[in-house]
């Protein structure tokens, strides 16, 4: 088996751990790949290859929630799964806390025991005068936002052909499920189980009470139209890309044929981490 490691190199903890990761799995004459900034903080300079990504078996992410989302976004272009080992806060997506928990984890990935659980994601795309600008796909979330010092925005929400609300609020976010534990709920929308396949409209700060999210099946077509104005707003993927936006610019959410893939061999299950997460926040 073959693994690739990315590491979070902002994090010196993560950096410290990745090299302690690198000697276990040489130790175990396990062949291993990087990227090009991993490979440069670690002083592997001679494992950094082009596409490597295509070659691996499973990606070993060292890094918070941000990281594996990164991650994640480009290893499922090439189907490979990912292991997240937590060196953030609230890691949701990571799978693995602590260096004592890698040991066994590692021999039963290297054995094959383990299991691969997959996750919708969502593309977007931005057409302005009926030409598509831009294009992306997120894990968690798409969203559009005022800018810093704009007044909120008006944008008429449709789920297929059908008017489904105008809101005025500071932004929309269009998250999957597994987008609901992150900038969704701060927003007041769900929390839903991650294995389900469905679409999250959530306004940020309403103007109206009467705004709430709506959950759409994953087939819906959701479609976001800027009302006029000259309010600056950004289309924000996983909080991570950007865009800036112009009045009358739609967005077009719809989900990927692309899925994200975890490896999963810790064994606790979505509520559990829910739970641990929710009542005993890290920061």
């Amino acid at each position: 088996m073959r693994f690739g490691i990315m590491v979070n190199t902002g994090k010196p903890e993560a950096v410290a751990f990745g090299e302690r990761l690198f000697k276990r799995l040489q130790a175990r004459g396990v062949e291993v790949l990087m990227d090009s900034a991993t490979a440069q903080v670690l002083g592997c300079q001679g494992l950094s290859r082009p596409g490597y990504m295509a070659l691996i078996d499973v990606l070993l992410v060292l890094g918070g929630d941000g990281t594996l989302l990164s991650a994640a976004r480009l290893a499922s272009s090439f189907g490979k799964p990912v292991l997240g080992i937590n060196m953030g806060h609230l890691g949701f997506l990571t799978e693995l806390d602590t260096d004592e928990e890698l040991e066994p984890a590692l021999e039963r990935v290297l054995d094959g025991d383990f299991t691969v659980e997959e996750r919708m994601m969502i593309e977007g795309r931005v057409l302005r005068d009926a030409t598509e600008v831009a294009c992306f796909r997120a894990l968690n979330d798409i969203v559009v936002t005022r800018g810093t010092f704009a007044r909120m925005i008006n944008v008429s929400a449709y789920i297929d052909h059908n008017h489904v609300t105008d809101y005025k609020a500071d932004g929309i976010i269009v998250a999957t499920p597994t987008g609901s534990t992150a900038y969704s709920l701060s927003a007041g929308g769900p929390i839903i189980e991650p294995l389900l396949d469905c679409l999250c409209i959530t306004p940020i700060c309403p103007h109206t009470l009467a705004s709430r999210s709506v959950v759409a099946r994953p087939e819906a077509h959701v479609r976001l139209k800027l009302l006029g104005g000259g309010e600056k707003v950004m289309l924000t993927i996983d909080g991570q890309e950007g865009i800036p936006l112009k009045p009358l610019d739609t967005v077009e959410v719809v989900q990927a044929e692309a899925r994200a893939k975890f490896v999963k061999v810790s064994g606790r299950g979505f509520f559990e981490i829910l739970n641990t997460r929710l009542r005993e926040p890290r920061y």
